[in-house]
């Protein structure tokens, strides 16, 4: 005959955790077919609309009865509430504030009176009163017979036929922005060129060669 075995001690306890879990699954189903929940499944899934939420039914007579207590101006109509949506930004980029431009008045030198006239962008260079600069002229005196230190040796040279001798110009970077006078030229100053005078051959070559907005100014007659 064949014997029966004993159950040791970690199938009784799976025996028992089965056991318990059967238990819990029972209660649960039947709790949830008493409140209704079970039967509304089943009949959405048979005709196969979705359920999105269980309310608990009240009866139209109780709904009735509830209105009928409330004063029809205390009732109030729930409206779903409106998102505002806000715009998104757009990205803020610092622009710098363009400069206000200086205006420019007219100013008297030796006797005559100078208004602007005109802005010119000019290779501008530069020149030093001594044979090197000024050969075959010994570097004393100007074009138009004036001494190259007059105004304290700030003058420049240009082509008379685009700046006429006695006319006013503002060099950017020389004689602190002060206007000086054209007193000179030169063979290799043809057109939009310009030569500043300097002190010394070595001041000269330091200047270089540069492409400048040259403001004129012309004189008034009559003043």
């Amino acid at each position: 005959m064949r014997r029966s075995r004993h159950l040791n001690r970690g199938e009784l306890w799976e025996l028992g955790a089965l056991m318990g879990l059967l238990i819990l699954l029972f209660f649960g189903l039947s709790l949830f077919w008493r409140l209704g929940h079970i039967p509304r499944l089943l009949a959405s899934a048979s005709t196969g609309q979705k359920v999105s939420a269980v309310v608990p039914h009240t009866p139209p007579v109780i709904v009735r009865q509830v209105a009928q207590a409330i004063p029809h101006h205390t009732i109030q109509i729930a409206r779903p509430a409106i998102q505002m949506v806000r715009p998104i930004p757009k990205r803020m980029v610092y622009r710098r504030p363009k400069p206000t431009p200086r205006v420019r008045r007219g100013f008297w030198y030796h006797g005559r009176y100078f208004v602007p006239w005109e802005h010119l962008r000019l290779v501008v260079t530069s020149y030093a009163p001594d044979r090197f600069c000024c050969w075959p002229f010994p570097g004393t005196t100007t074009a138009s017979g004036k001494s190259v230190w007059t105004n304290d040796g700030h003058l420049v040279a240009a082509d008379t036929h685009l700046i006429p001798f006695g006319m006013m110009v503002r060099v950017p970077g020389y004689d602190h922005d002060r206007p000086v006078p054209v007193l000179d030229r030169g063979g290799a100053i043809k057109g939009y060129r310009l030569d500043v005078l300097s002190p010394t051959l070595w001041q000269a070559q330091h200047w270089g060669r540069k492409l400048l907005m040259v403001e004129i100014y012309r004189p008034v007659a009559g003043r």
